[in-house]
């Protein structure tokens, strides 16, 4: 029988940078995360701990985390420690991590799988290593484990680690190391143990192959990361027998307010706050506000989410909202503040490009044509068209996002109640 953990997708070292200087609080985080993961190891007294690939977030980390890291395994000196190269670290020469220093005088506890290879983990039972060299490759990295295993007693537990993407159809990209969903099998394994996809994801192959996922979440949309896989397998030819455990230092969370229900959007968002409140400083937070509300309520609802907000680790405001103005204020603007009516008409006619369409204004009739209706009529643009609109003033589609005209509008709206203070 062999016991072992099984992990991927550390990315230690990510930079974080949507999230400003608060960044450096989620790359802490990961380093409590793996030092936790460590001890748990240890504490369910483990025959290996297995990284499948991603330890790192680039060949370009600083040489003071992967001194740091390599203390964390150092610490455990018991613990013994299996690092495969993955396509974000991959081992791709001597300008690669697993060329630092501190990984080349690692303690002896450590082992670094630079190279396709099989390990006699003891007890009957082997590990077939195929790291990755390179980024991008449309070759399954899993291939190699065929001819491994054929070298190897019939009756001995086989455990195959490597990194790639599932080859499930429409889920994967061709050079993103697709592994063949019956790899484990094919190769006559006992458990395949891959990284890369950072949710959780067990059960292929009959249950001999898993993708842990991420330890530590890095997104909103990944709901099912923060753990690491303990896995017992009995003997050869047995199924393993796998358990997901907990071991992520932050939660991320993600919560909406929409104008078209501002009273139950308001009530409901202040019971979740209030929930969270005690759990602030572990928690990654986003508000998305969404529908259209009048300059006044949006400004008002943005600031009380300001203040609510920042007891958080994190606590980021997305507006994908827009103002509306009633034709009385529109009439009232266009007297008032002519320029600034102009600019959010422009701005109308900006997003319309982005997202289309294009409004055709009505002709003023001079009594020789037919009057047309006051309203502007929506016509759809290409693609094209609209490059060809927006190609004089350089403007990269990819950048014309609701968030980018929601902050647009709400910059008029505050140079308005400056204005008007």
């Amino acid at each position: 029988m062999i016991r072992f953990l099984h992990t991927a997708d550390w990315q230690l070292g990510a930079r974080f940078s949507q999230f400003g200087v608060k960044g450096a609080r989620l790359r802490e985080a990961r380093l409590d995360t793996l030092e936790r993961t460590l001890g748990l190891a240890e504490k369910q007294g483990v025959d290996a701990v297995l990284f499948a690939g991603d330890l790192f977030e680039d060949n370009q980390v600083e040489d003071a985390l992967v001194e740091r890291v390599v203390g964390l395994f150092a610490a455990r000196p018991e613990l013994l420690i299996y690092l495969l190269p993955g396509n974000h670290d991959p081992e791709s020469g001597p300008d690669s991590v697993w060329h630092r220093k501190a990984l080349l005088s690692a303690p002896a506890n450590v082992h670094i799988l630079r190279e396709a290879k099989v390990v006699d983990l003891g007890g009957n039972a082997f590990l077939l290593a195929s790291p990755l060299h390179q980024k991008l490759s449309t070759t399954d990295p899993s291939l190699r484990f065929v001819e491994m295993a054929a070298d190897l007693p019939a009756d001995a537990i086989k455990i195959g680690l490597t990194h790639g993407a599932l080859a499930i159809e429409a889920k994967h990209q061709p050079n993103d190391f697709p592994i063949a969903l019956n790899a484990a099998t094919r190769a006559g394994l006992d458990y395949l143990a891959i990284g890369h996809w950072h949710n959780w994801l067990p059960d292929t192959d009959g249950g001999r192959i898993v993708m842990p996922g991420t330890p530590e979440p890095d997104r909103f949309a990944n709901e099912h990361s923060g753990h690491v896989a303990l896995v017992e397998i009995a003997s050869a030819g047995q199924l393993p027998r796998v358990e997901a455990l907990s071991v992520a230092t932050l939660d991320w969370r993600e919560l909406m307010f929409d104008f078209l229900n501002v009273e139950s959007s308001r009530a409901s968002l202040v019971a979740v706050l209030a929930e969270l409140a005690s759990a602030a400083a572990q928690t990654v937070l986003r508000v998305t506000l969404s529908g259209t509300a009048a300059p006044d309520a949006l400004t008002e609802v943005r600031a009380w989410l300001d203040e609510a907000l920042a007891p958080f680790l994190v606590g980021q405001l997305v507006d994908k909202s827009r103002v509306a103005l009633s034709p009385t204020e529109r009439a009232d603007l266009q007297v008032r503040h002519p320029i600034l009516a102009q600019v959010l008409a422009d701005i109308d006619r900006l997003e319309s490009f982005a997202g289309g369409t294009i409004a055709i204004s009505p002709m003023i009739s001079t009594g020789d044509e037919t009057p047309l209706s006051p309203e502007p009529v929506i016509d759809a643009l290409t693609l094209a068209q609209a490059q060809t609109l927006l190609g004089g003033a350089k403007i990269d589609l990819t950048q014309l996002t609701p968030e980018f005209f929601a902050q647009l509008r709400q910059t008029v709206f505050q140079t308005l109640q400056e204005e008007s203070a």
